[in-house]
């Protein structure tokens, strides 16, 4: 039984690093960073310790806390997490060819530690990959769409 899940995203994001790293910093400093991701709802946020409750297109919630986040201006943010998802992550800042757009690049290695998707990551994880994928795919959206709303003026 195979819990070990490692996953990789790379979001293009319409501004360069350092507008990207401001509007990120802008989140990190109010009550809820995820403001814009509607399937990702915070739980708890105190600047270092972020609760998050996920809910896959595919019925499932997880909850679980990215803890330790270290901000790296204006390269990188890294957390470990804990709860059903435990492990640890990256975002890398990667400023694009242009100067007028960057990527996130966001890497995950975790276990399942919830008792269910352990016994039955045999048979399901390819939904529980599908699921992932899809939840960061509308996580992508949710942030453009947010970003060209915040636009400063």
């Amino acid at each position: 039984m195979n819990s070990d899940y490692v996953f990789h995203s790379r979001w293009q994001v319409p501004l360069n690093r350092d507008a990207l790293w401001d509007r990120v910093e802008l989140l990190l400093s109010g009550d809820d960073p995820m403001i814009w991701w509607k399937s990702v709802e915070v739980t708890h946020y105190d600047g270092h310790n972020l609760g998050l409750r996920a809910a896959s297109r595919f019925g499932y919630r997880l909850t679980f806390q990215l803890k330790d986040l270290e901000q790296s201006r204006p390269s990188r943010l890294t957390f470990s997490s804990e709860g059903d998802l435990r492990g640890s992550g990256e975002v890398t800042f990667v400023e694009g060819g242009d100067g007028g757009s960057c990527a996130m690049e966001i890497g995950w290695r975790v276990a399942a530690d919830r008792r269910w998707m352990r016994w039955s990551g045999w048979l399901l994880r390819p939904v529980f990959v599908a699921g992932h994928h899809l939840i960061m795919r509308q996580g992508e959206k949710n942030l453009h769409a947010w970003l060209a709303q915040s636009r400063p003026q």
